[in-house]
C-alpha cells in the first residue's frame, strides 16, 4: 500500500482530485515533454438519481485544461491534459487522464520563423527564436559552445525538437526538457553524487546492460563549407576531424559521419567529432534500478539529471551514474516506486564527481 504521506494530486482550474486508482509520471532528460497518466474507478455500487455525485462525475477535466501535478507535496508537472478516456457500463465508471507537459506542443509544430535563415546565429539564439511562439522558456545548464553558424537553415515542415536536435549535435549540445515548461540545452557540465544505490539495501530491483554494439574504435567526422577568399581549396571541400573512443576493450571499427551544415572551421569539425564519441559511448552502461517510494533520502523528488553512486556486484557496477529518466508509479499493489533509467554521465554531457576533486560518490 502506498505511504500515507505519498498522494499523488492532480489541480485543474483550482479543483483538486487525489483519489487515484493508478498513477504514473515520467520525466527524462532526452525527451521533448514530461508524461502523466492518472486512473480513478467508481467505488459506489450503483448511482442513483438524485443521490451524490460520483467520483467519476466530479472529473470533468478535458484535454487542453492546464494543470499541475504534485506528487508527495511536490511540484513535478506543470502541463496540460491531452487526453480524456471514460469507460462505464451499468455497475462501473472509470476515468483515465493523459497529459503531458507545456513543451510538447513547441516539440511537435515546425519551425515557422519569416526566413527560415538562422545564418550567423549560435545555438541558443536559435533555441530563442524557434521556441519564442509557444511560450517557453529556455534554459542553459552548463558551458555550451556558442560559436555562430556560418550558413544555416531548416528545412521545410522541419520539427523544431527534430531541428534544434539536429544543430546542437554540432555545438556538442544535448536537449531535454525540464517538467515546468523549459526547453534545456545542456553542454559541459558537472554534479554531484547526490544519494547511493546498494544491492541488497535500497534497490529493489535492477536491470543492467553493458553493450559495447554502438561503440566504435574511433569516430570520423566529414564535411566541407563554402569556398572564399581566405578559406578554399581543400580546406573548405575536404574537412575531417576524429576522435577515439574512451571505452576500453574495443575492437577496431569506425563511424564517418558527414556533417549537414557549412563548417568553416576545424574546431567545429573536432567539436562534432567528439560529441559523437560521447554520444555513442555514452550508451556502454545503462542500468534501470527501481526504489521504494518516491522521495530520495525522504526529502526530495528523485530527478533527472541528478548522479548517484550504484553499487551491485551481480550487475558489475562499482560507480557513478546519471539518472538519465525517472518514473514514478503508485496503485495498490506495489504501492509508491521510482523507476530510475541510470547512465554514463558523459551521456549527459556529465563529468563524473571524481573527475573534478570529489569522491565519485563511493558508498
Amino acid at each position: 500500500m502506498p505511504k500515507p504521506q505519498e498522494t499523488a494530486v492532480l489541480v485543474v482550474n483550482g479543483l483538486k482530485f487525489e483519489d487515484w486508482e493508478f498513477v504514473m509520471v515520467r520525466r527524462n532528460w532526452g525527451d521533448s515533454y514530461a508524461y502523466f497518466q492518472f486512473s480513478a474507478a467508481e467505488r459506489d455500487p450503483v448511482f442513483k438519481q438524485g443521490g451524490p455525485f460520483p467520483d467519476w462525475q466530479k472529473l470533468q477535466f478535458k484535454p487542453g485544461d492546464h494543470c499541475s501535478v504534485y506528487l508527495a507535496g511536490f511540484l513535478a508537472i506543470t502541463g496540460f491534459i491531452e487526453i480524456r478516456q471514460v469507460a462505464y457500463d451499468a455497475f462501473s465508471h472509470g476515468v483515465m487522464l493523459v497529459g503531458k507537459s507545456y513543451t510538447a506542443n513547441g516539440g511537435k509544430s515546425s519551425v515557422d520563423t519569416k526566413t527560415g535563415s538562422f545564418d550567423n546565429k549560435n545555438v541558443a539564439q536559435i533555441a530563442q527564436e524557434v521556441w519564442a511562439p509557444y511560450g517557453v522558456g529556455v534554459k542553459t545548464i552548463g558551458q555550451l559552445d556558442l560559436t555562430p553558424f556560418d550558413k544555416l537553415q531548416n528545412n521545410k515542415g522541419e520539427p523544431v525538437w527534430d531541428f534544434m536536435e539536429r544543430i546542437a549535435r554540432d555545438r556538442g549540445a544535448r536537449l531535454a526538457c525540464d517538467a515546468f515548461g523549459n526547453f534545456l540545452l545542456i553542454g559541459q557540465h558537472t554534479s554531484p553524487v547526490v544519494a547511493g544505490l546498494i544491492e541488497g539495501k535500497n534497490i529493489l530491483s535492477c536491470q543492467c546492460i553493458i553493450d559495447s554494439t554502438m561503440v566504435f574504435e574511433s569516430y570520423d567526422v566529414h564535411g566541407s563549407s563554402q569556398g572564399s577568399d581566405d578559406h578554399n581549396g581543400t580546406d573548405a571541400s575536404e574537412q575531417k576531424a576524429t576522435a577515439n573512443t574512451g571505452v576500453g576493450n574495443v575492437l577496431y571499427s569506425k563511424l564517418i559521419t558527414p556533417i549537414e551544415e557549412s563548417v568553416k572551421s576545424q574546431g567545429e569539425m573536432q567539436a562534432r567529432a567528439n560529441y559523437e564519441k560521447l554520444w555513442h559511448d555514452g550508451t556502454h552502461i545503462q542500468a534501470t534500478i527501481t526504489v521504494q517510494g518516491w522521495l530520495r533520502e525522504g526529502i526530495a523528488l528523485w530527478s533527472e539529471g541528478e548522479h548517484v553512486h550504484v553499487y551491485s556486484p551481480m550487475a558489475m557496477l562499482d560507480t557513478e551514474l546519471a539518472i538519465q529518466q525517472v518514473v514514478f508509479t503508485q496503485d495498490d499493489k506495489k504501492g509508491s516506486i521510482t523507476v530510475l533509467n541510470c547512465v554514463d554521465p558523459e551521456w549527459l554531457n556529465a563529468q563524473p564527481s571524481y573527475n573534478v576533486g570529489g569522491n565519485g560518490g563511493s558508498v
